[in-house]
């Protein structure tokens, strides 16, 4: 060996440019408009009081500042080396939002941050909305063998059950990767937890550092602002509106108080999924005045309907195991809310929710929750106070920070 190498050889390294990262976390981001990029933008400043962390969007597009964090799109990440053996951690979902998200999980083993897990959505929209049958097959074949080959031959042939979404959830290929997994509720853990897999824990969704700079707000700005009635109640369904969320029958339910002489206003207060028609809805249920359709709002004029309303109503079928950060958010402003007694909102204190009992034919049972909870005024005042206090102390930032600190470090 030579004196040059051998002086090489005794010397540390001596690197140039900025430091490394200390965590590389692939997300969504702001401007997407989802929950869990916005999720994201609130949790990823807060880790960076302790970790130097680079986020990774898809593309250059979505590259926004964030207080704290180095935001670069996936093609850059693709070109430092130095970032690909660095500690990961995943943040996914169950939408296209997330593909190189779950590209990264797959690629490289790190945390896995799972808020749906169901991920068949996503994997179809990788595969068979590109056409790639093949794709499709070699996915379902390799997490459930010679069944999941077949149902996929079968679905080319036509036969399919939307209900095999969530009954084959496809997540498994992304846990065996997954140096341990963080959910959102015991329900989405009970899910996915499997002997020989990594370690799965719970840490609630956290309450939005927004919420509580809107306290000065009160109820009937909030309704000047965005010009609802003061003295008839509100019932809210509120974030992205889709058929899951069962919203086709609180629009029954709506019809129903109606007929019974209720003055109720029901706002559905958030973008609302294209394929379906909900416009079309409430026009056949005869509730043009008595339904607002908002369409996508920004965070303040979310906030300021969670605050203008008098009870929200947010439910959820079939069950995947995503918890709702729009109930969270709702919770922390002391809106009282009527959720389904199933899935991750059973776990919600009796005192902090009312709950919708599961069982057959529930028009007739959710018309009356609804009109009984609105026709007490009181009661749902001291809901709404213990939803506040309950959230702002168990789904605090700083204590999901702290959860996502000890994971890293456990699981590094």
């Amino acid at each position: 060996m030579s004196n040059a190498a051998t002086g090489a050889a005794s010397r540390p390294a001596v690197r140039t440019g900025p430091p490394l990262p200390d965590l590389i976390v692939f997300t969504p981001l702001p401007p997407t408009r989802s929950g869990i990029a916005a999720y994201a933008a609130e949790l990823l400043p807060l880790l960076a009081g302790t970790l130097r962390i680079a986020a990774v969007v898809a593309s250059a597009r979505d590259v926004v500042p964030l207080p704290g964090v180095a935001v670069m799109a996936e093609a850059e990440y693709r070109r430092h080396e130095a970032l690909h053996a660095l500690p990961h951690l995943h943040q996914l979902g169950n939408s296209l939002d997330h593909a190189h998200v779950y590209r990264a999980a797959l690629r490289t083993p790190g945390v896995l941050v799972l808020h749906d897990p169901v991920l068949h959505h996503l994997v179809e929209a990788l595969t068979l909305a590109r056409g790639d049958w093949a794709a499709y097959e070699a996915a379902l074949a390799g997490e459930y063998g010679a069944a999941g080959r077949r149902l996929a031959r079968l679905r080319r042939a036509g036969l399919f059950d939307p209900a095999q979404r969530w009954l084959l959830p496809l997540n498994g290929a992304v846990l065996d990767r997954a140096k341990g997994v963080l959910v959102h509720s015991r329900f989405a853990a009970g899910r996915i937890d499997r002997i020989g897999g990594p370690e799965v824990r719970v840490v609630p969704h956290h309450l939005s550092p927004l919420v509580p700079a809107a306290d000065g707000l009160s109820r009937e700005a909030a309704r000047v602002r965005l010009g609802l009635p003061q003295e008839v109640p509100v019932l809210l369904s509120l974030g992205h509106a889709t058929p899951a969320k069962r919203i086709d029958l609180v629009l029954a339910a709506v019809a129903r108080l109606k007929a019974a002489g209720s003055p109720l206003l029901h706002v559905i207060a958030g973008a609302s999924d294209p394929g379906f028609d909900l416009a079309g809805l409430v026009g056949s249920l005869g509730l043009g005045d008595r339904v607002r359709i908002t369409g996508w709002l920004t965070e303040a004029d979310f906030l300021a309907h969670a605050r203008a309303a008098d009870l929200l109503v947010n439910l959820r079928a079939p069950l995947a195991g995503e918890s709702s950060g729009a109930l969270v958010r709702a919770l922390g402003m002391g809106l009282p809310a009527l959720v389904d007694d199933a899935g991750p909102a059973a776990e919600w204190p009796d005192a902090v929710v009312a709950k919708l009992p599961v069982g057959p034919e529930p028009l007739p049972r959710l018309g009356a929750a609804i009109g009984a909870l609105l026709a007490d005024p009181a009661g749902l005042a001291a809901r709404g106070s213990a939803a506040a206090v309950h959230v702002r102390a168990a789904c605090a930032p700083a204590v999901s920070a702290a959860a996502y600190l000890a994971a890293l470090r456990d699981w590094r």
